[in-house]
């Protein structure tokens, strides 16, 4: 198996910042940070397991034991969060 570089460019920190600290605030302790090889061009995804959070972390994301956030093309809102949950 090839390991290839996975390279994430231009990545804009207004939403990163913006996601981490909402996800900060809804009680996620630590984050793993995967760099995803695409086709066209690679991507970041942001994950974390019940072991990240606080107990009112798990109370907010209820019983998933694993949920992605992915910092795309255009803003997370309100309700692509809320269908995470």
């Amino acid at each position: 198996m090839e390991n290839r570089e996975v390279k994430i460019q231009k990545v804009p920190l207004d939403r990163l910042i913006e996601t981490l600290v909402d996800l900060y605030n809804k009680g996620i302790d630590y984050i793993d940070i995967a760099g995803v090889p695409g086709i066209d061009q690679d991507r970041m995804a942001i994950v974390f397991t019940r072991d990240y959070m606080t107990e009112e972390g798990k109370k907010n994301f209820g019983e998933e034991d694993k949920l992605d956030l992915e910092i795309g093309p255009s803003k997370l809102t309100d309700d692509d969060i809320n269908q995470l949950i």
